[in-house]
């Protein structure tokens, strides 16, 4: 068992636990010592097991802690190991001051959560430090252990606070008490702790707004219902009352004040249930005490005498065209006409417009004076030319909300429902509810939540607000993160009401699908989520501290932070609206309206179709780039219509970051032969509402978007697609039908939604399916059930509650019978266009267009190639070119005459060679099936389909 004589060295470390020599700490058993000191004290202790920052004669010890026990610095003590004590069932501890007692009973929750943190083995009659968050810090004394002492903590054991005893003084009858002090009458004396105010601090331009006499720095006001019925009775125009901010740190921040109470100076301030437990203070206080909205402040009666000021030093640099000492002495006499006001030492002062300065008394160890008119008259002024300390000035920033355009898509339905949302449940002291703002990027999440911070910061709520920009913090480990986000919610919870903005949570909390490997990228989301979910649920359930956080979708959050069913972090989701054309309209008269606009809104709202706000601002600032390279010299700019289209083509969208777009091609529909009645619906269904896009929004029906293209494979449906959306001017997102299948459940259903969200990013736009029939057939007759749910998704996609405007549904198959039949009602795929093998006419006009860049000689007669090529498809008639124009290379390579000349010509004999050569692709026995199938199709049968057969994912 280990036992010495050590020496008492103070450690940094915050928490009851001794540290010990790497030597020392080898030859302990079971980490409990018992510690002898002034002859009959002893106390038992823990040993911090990441021992080794002291040598071997010394004991580490925190100073607080120490001093507490009533050990001071390189003194000694015996040391001597106990065997392990029993485990404590409940332990009893009480604040060592009334004062400290308010500040452990309000954060009772974090106290139990963070003892095993700090302190294992207790003591009846011990006293000891408990550290709340980085500011704060309580000391208590432990009053009763069960079942024995002294014991150790865990999980299990139950802490209970109870109130410190009051002590009652008993009256001298010396003759010292009828001596009274000559300043009794206007500082009544207060002993009794119970009478001290702990409160919020928040500013108070909006207080003294309408009371000018009384807005001296060093004036602090209360509501009436803040203060006891003892302090109402001697308060009085010359009550002064000593300000500490309550703060961990050594240096001692405090000063005097006169406190006022508000309804008696104010009759008509219209109060709320935020405002109970702030005092409104002067900008020149929070940048004395470098503090924020919501710290909390006592305020102590002050019963001391006052002292005498025989001179007042100016201290500031000689830099102004004015005499400071005048300016001084005419600040003081304005401020004193009707009534005394206090100064204070040290402090920061704007005694004029941009003319700052510090003052310090003679005598010296005078902290601060009672300025009266008499004072002002008989006290020396000096000044000292001196540099002040440059100490950073509070300036609520003015934020102006109206330099935002919030009037469009749902912007101030989000911002009113989250400030309602965080200022009545704090009225009503219910618990706070966080909320999850969703929205695509660049559509102004993080001005919205900037918005909400200042809105709520500002009169009358005054709730202080944190922000923590997820995209800063990434790559940090789970500890730090840890560290750095357990140490924001101390500090939300010292400033309660709170409100911790977290943007871009789905950057630390991504969303890990359950079948997926354990990646490290896996790992950290994982950890990440249940560490944040465990600190939300542990710091908001019993403080009044909620959580706002923005992400581009729920969905893409872990399950921990947000899930589908069951348990939310996140009660309230708001999702940003896509801007319309009247949004569109509204911002960009917003952006311009300083500016002179020759060019057409109406043209503008066009080609910003699928832009967001942050797409819009860039339009706008690269627009009046352009128009200020020519309008240098003018006070005014003109944007022009040149200065909008160079804008426009430079903007990249920001929704089509990750989208991937298939280049639509060189061909648009004249360049395809044939299908005359497929191309001509084709133009009437997407070409036309882009066209004329006023006159089909007005349309009373829904308008069909949704078309499904059949035929024989070689009939040119993928072709068309690509074609369709170079004719329209359309963005085309082609889907291959397999690609979205997969194995783990749900992931195939969460694709079909990324590809309509996709596609409504990039509208307007084509969302072409090809081989649709391995994607949707018939549901009850897959093995698996996965294309069962991607059938429902779709349907969900096509005619749900959310609108498809701008974005075109194409699929293509040649197998329209193995499709689920709910897809080909109304409202979805109602459009079905069957692209058959070409006829004679058709092979015509498909042979001129496939032959435009081919060399033919003067014999060279399509029509008879057309007449001799019966059941080919496209595809075929292309092959018959391509075996014809390798043919003529071939002879070609054989002239040497015409090789110089280079000239390859196609010859009729040459072509009808490779007519005799090619087989078509589908015999006549396909050719007959598939006509059947289509036949039945338009019928509106289905004999092709036989019961009991299934589709698989092969």
């Amino acid at each position: 068992m280990f036992e010495g004589l050590l020496t008492v060295r103070y450690v940094t470390s915050k928490n009851c636990f001794c540290v010990l020599s790497v030597n020392n700490f080898k030859h302990l058993q079971n980490n409990v010592l018992k510690l002898s000191y002034n002859d009959n004290e002893a106390i038992h202790v823990s040993v911090d097991p990441l021992s080794g920052s002291v040598d071997d004669q010394s004991l580490g010890i925190n100073s607080l802690y120490a001093k507490a026990l009533g050990l001071e610095d390189n003194s000694l003590v015996t040391v001597s190991e106990i065997s392990k004590p029993p485990t404590i069932q409940s332990v009893t501890i009480t604040a060592v001051d009334s004062n400290d007692h308010l500040v452990l009973e309000s954060l009772a929750e974090n106290v139990q959560s963070t003892l095993l943190e700090q302190i294992r083995v207790l003591t009846n009659g011990q006293k000891f430090v408990i550290w709340i968050g980085a500011t704060i810090h309580v000391t208590v004394t432990v009053c009763d252990i069960k079942p024995i002492s002294p014991g150790k903590i865990d999980n299990l054991t139950e802490v209970v606070i109870i109130a410190p005893e009051k002590k009652i003084h008993p009256i001298s009858n010396s003759n010292e008490s009828k001596n009274t002090d000559k300043t009794s009458k206007f500082l009544p004396e207060c002993k009794n702790n119970d009478e001290n105010l702990i409160l919020r601090i928040v500013p108070f331009e909006e207080i003294v707004s309408q009371m000018r006499d009384l807005n001296s720095p060093f004036n602090v006001f209360v509501l009436r219902a803040n203060v006891p019925q003892k302090i109402k009775d001697t308060i009085n125009n010359t009550t002064l009352f000593l300000l500490k901010l309550l703060s961990n740190e050594d240096v001692d921040k405090s000063l005097y004040v006169r406190l006022i109470i508000v309804e008696d100076v104010l009759s008509d301030f219209v109060q709320n249930k935020l405002c109970l437990e702030n005092v409104f203070v002067s900008n020149t206080l929070f940048t004395h005490l470098n503090c924020e909205v919501g710290a909390r402040i006592r305020l102590e009666p002050h019963i001391s005498t006052l002292p005498e000021i025989k001179e007042i030093e100016i201290y500031t640099k000689r830099d102004y065209s004015i005499d400071v000492v005048q300016k001084f002495q005419q600040y003081l006499a304005d401020n004193c006409k009707k009534h005394e006001f206090v100064l204070n030492s040290d402090v920061i002062l704007e005694i004029g417009s941009n003319v700052r300065c510090l003052v310090r008394f003679q005598p010296c160890q005078a902290k601060f004076c009672v300025v009266t008119q008499d004072l002002v008259r008989d006290c020396k002024l000096i000044f000292i030319n001196e540099t002040i300390p440059q100490r950073e000035i509070f300036d609520k920033k003015e934020f102006l909300v109206d330099e935002y355009a919030t009037d469009v898509a749902n912007y101030n339905e989000i911002i009113d429902s989250c400030v309602f949302l965080c200022t009545y449940k704090t009225k009503s002291f219910n618990k706070l509810e966080n909320v999850l703002i969703t929205g695509k990027p660049g559509t102004g999440k993080t001005t919205l939540a900037t918005i909400i911070a200042h809105k709520i910061n500002s009169y009358p709520f005054f709730i202080h607000t944190k922000k923590i920009n997820c995209k800063s913090v990434k790559g940090k480990t789970v500890e730090s993160l840890h560290k750095l986000l357990s140490t924001t919610f101390f500090d939300l919870i010292h400033h309660q009401p709170s409100v911790l903005i977290l943007d871009n949570l789905e950057i630390l909390c991504e969303n890990v699908n359950e079948g997926d490997a354990l990646s490290p990228n896996t790992v950290y989301f994982n950890r990440v989520s249940e560490m944040l979910e465990t600190l939300f649920e542990h710091f908001c359930e019993n403080n009044a501290v909620a959580v706002i956080a923005t992400a581009e979708s729920a969905s893409k959050l872990h399950k921990n932070i947000y899930a589908t069913r069951g348990h939310h972090l996140f009660k309230h989701v708001f999702g940003i609206n896509q801007l319309n054309k009247n949004d569109r309209k509204k911002l960009i008269e917003f952006f311009f309206a300083n500016c002179n606009c020759d060019v057409g809104l109406e043209h503008l709202v066009e080609k910003t179709e699928s832009f967001v706000m942050q797409d819009l601002v860039d339009f706008v600032n690269k627009t009046l780039f352009e128009s200020y390279q020519y309008d240098f010299d003018k006070d005014t700019m003109t944007i022009t219509e040149k200065c909008c289209e160079t804008a426009l083509e430079t903007v990249t969208e920001t929704c089509l970051s990750g989208v991937n777009l298939l280049p639509s091609g060189d061909k648009n529909l004249d360049d395809i032969g044939g299908l005359s009645s497929v191309k001509k619906l084709l133009i009437e269904t997407m070409l036309w509402p882009a066209k004329y896009p006023n006159l089909f929004s007005n349309a009373p029906l829904r308008l069909p978007s949704g078309l499904l293209l059949y035929g024989p494979p070689g009939t040119g449906k993928t072709i068309l697609a690509g074609a369709a959306a170079k004719h329209c001017g359309l963005r085309l997102i082609s889907i291959k039908g397999p690609e979205l299948l997969s194995k783990y459940i749900g992931a195939s259903e969460q694709a079909v939604r990324d590809v309509f969200q996709r596609a409504q990013s990039a509208k307007p736009c084509i969302l072409f399916f090809d081989e649709f029939d391995s994607l949707a057939p018939r549901r009850g007759h897959d093995n698996t059930g996965v294309t069962d749910r991607v059938v429902n998704q779709l349907l969900t996609q096509l005619d749900g509650i959310e609108t498809l405007s701008g974005v075109f549904v194409l699929a293509a198959t040649s197998r329209p019978d193995l499709l689920d039949p709910a897809l080909l009602r109304p409202g979805r795929l109602d459009i079905h266009l069957h692209c058959p093998l070409p006829q004679e006419n058709s092979r015509l006009e498909i042979l001129k267009v496939l032959s435009k860049c081919l060399n033919f000689s003067n014999d060279v007669d399509l029509g008879k190639i057309a007449s001799a090529t019966e059941g080919f498809s496209g595809a075929d008639l292309q092959a018959v070119l391509y075996s014809a124009q390798l043919d003529s290379v071939k002879e070609l390579l054989q002239d040497e005459a015409n090789m110089q000349e280079f000239r390859c010509e196609i010859q009729q004999v040459q072509l009808m060679e490779a007519v005799k050569t090619t087989r078509p692709s589908l015999s006549k026995a396909e050719q007959l099936k598939y006509e059947r199938i289509y036949r039945h199709f338009e019928g509106g049968g289905s004999s092709d389909f036989t019961p009991g057969s299934r589709a698989t994912l092969a």
